[in-house]
C-alpha cells in the first residue's frame, strides 16, 4: 500500500486535520507543516527573550535548524532551562511548548526529507489552486457533488499524464 500523507498548517486546524488522519487513514504519515512550525519557534523565542530582540532572533534562527534536524527535544529543554519567571511571560512559554511536545512526532523533518517527503504544505496548495482552482471556481460557475468530482477526476488524469490508461480501465470494466 502507498504511504499517505497529510500536512497541516494554517488553513487546516492540527487537531481537524490529526483527527481525521487517525481515523480515515490510520497508516499515514502525519506531518506538520514547517514553516507553520516556524512560526511558533518565532513565538516561542520571542516570548522567551523578548519580541524582535536579538536574542530572539539568533535563538529562533538556531532553533529553526535544529528543527530540520530532528533536535525538537533540544529546543524544548533549552526554552525549559530558560521559563522566565513573570507568571504572563511563563504561561506563554508553557503554551508554545505544549504544542512542541503535542507535534514532536509530526515534526521530524530530516527523517520525512529523507523519505522524499515534503515537509511544507504549499505543494499541495499549489496542486490544489492549479488542479481545483483553475477548473472549477471560476465566476459563474456551479457544480453538483458529483459532477464536479468527475471533472476533477478528468483533469487528474490529464494534468497527471495518465489519461488514456484511466480511460483504458475504465472501458474495460465497462466491457
Amino acid at each position: 500500500m502507498r504511504e499517505r500523507l497529510l500536512l497541516a498548517d494554517n488553513h487546516n486546524p492540527p487537531d481537524v486535520v490529526w483527527e481525521l488522519a487517525r481515523i480515515n487513514f490510520p497508516q499515514a504519515t502525519c506531518i506538520l507543516d514547517f514553516y507553520h512550525a516556524a512560526e511558533h519557534l518565532g513565538t516561542l523565542a520571542d516570548s522567551l527573550y523578548g519580541a524582535g530582540t536579538r536574542k530572539s532572533k539568533s535563538r529562533g534562527k538556531r532553533w529553526r535548524s535544529l528543527l530540520k534536524a530532528d533536535r525538537i527535544d533540544a529546543i524544548i529543554a533549552r526554552a525549559k532551562a530558560d521559563l522566565p519567571l513573570e507568571p504572563a511571560a511563563r504561561e506563554a512559554v508553557e503554551k508554545q511548548l505544549a504544542y512542541f511536545e503535542k507535534n514532536r512526532v509530526r515534526m521530524l523533518y530530516a527523517t520525512f526529507c529523507a523519505k522524499g517527503f515534503f515537509i511544507g504544505s504549499g505543494i499541495v496548495e499549489a496542486g490544489c489552486k492549479t488542479v481545483v482552482g483553475k477548473r472549477v471556481k471560476n465566476s459563474g460557475m456551479f457544480w453538483t457533488v458529483a459532477g464536479a468530482q468527475n471533472v476533477l477526476t478528468l483533469r487528474t488524469a490529464l494534468l497527471g499524464h495518465h489519461f488514456d490508461a484511466d480511460w483504458d480501465a475504465r472501458s474495460q470494466a465497462a466491457a
